[in-house]
């Protein structure tokens, strides 16, 4: 069983908060291990918060425009390590565009989140 795996067996539903979903994957956070979990391309790989920020960023400095006028083989994909994670990541161009889609939704998903917390403290929304 693999340590993702591991992770994921204590989160009962009610500490699962879906944060963005796309048609290619999902984010979501789990409030018992404090970590942003991320479904993509068939591999789920647990963040820590701060290194899912610098996973986006990461991703984010990936300059797309210079890979698709670039003609060579070696701008066809890209290999991408998640931080602090055994996960590898083989990006084609459509993949990347869809990675970053994901990670910008959630991203702003974890924002808005934040700052209803912190505007109205302990209260649900519905």
């Amino acid at each position: 069983m693999g340590q993702v795996e591991m992770e994921c067996q204590p989160m009962i539903e009610s500490s699962k908060v879906e944060l963005y979903r796309t048609n290619k994957g999902q984010a979501f956070q789990c409030n018992l291990t404090n970590r942003i979990f991320l479904e993509f391309g068939g591999i789920t790989t647990a963040f820590k918060v701060h290194n899912f920020i610098n996973f986006k960023r990461l991703i984010d400095n990936i300059n797309i425009i210079d890979k698709l006028y670039d003609l060579s083989d070696d701008a066809d994909f890209d290999i991408i390590e998640a931080p602090n994670s055994n996960q590898t990541f083989t990006l084609h161009l459509c993949d990347l565009i869809h990675l970053r889609e994901l990670l910008s939704g959630a991203k702003f998903a974890l924002y808005v989140n934040t700052f209803l917390n912190e505007v109205l403290g302990e209260y649900e929304v519905i």
